[in-house]
């Protein structure tokens, strides 16, 4: 299902093919604790400090990823 408003993610549980694609739009997200079926989507300022970090099985997982990355993403160039 694709997401048709400005956000990223849908603001509940995301694919890996979601956050693979925001992954590649943002350089300071990454995968973490990656276990196959599951995986964070993590969020870190300019010196790696952690800001937000989801599971991508939580219900409101996309939603508050959503939030931080309109005040903290940092786009690629």
């Amino acid at each position: 299902m694709q997401n048709t408003d400005d956000t990223p993610l849908p603001p509940g549980p995301f694919t890996r093919q979601q956050a693979e694609a925001v992954a590649a739009l943002y350089c300071n997200i990454t995968i973490e604790d990656d276990q196959g079926s599951h995986f964070r989507l993590v969020i870190r300022d300019r010196d790696s400090q952690l800001i937000w970090r989801a599971w991508n099985f939580e219900a409101n997982a996309g939603e508050w990823l959503n939030r931080y990355l309109l005040s903290h993403g940092i786009p690629q160039h």
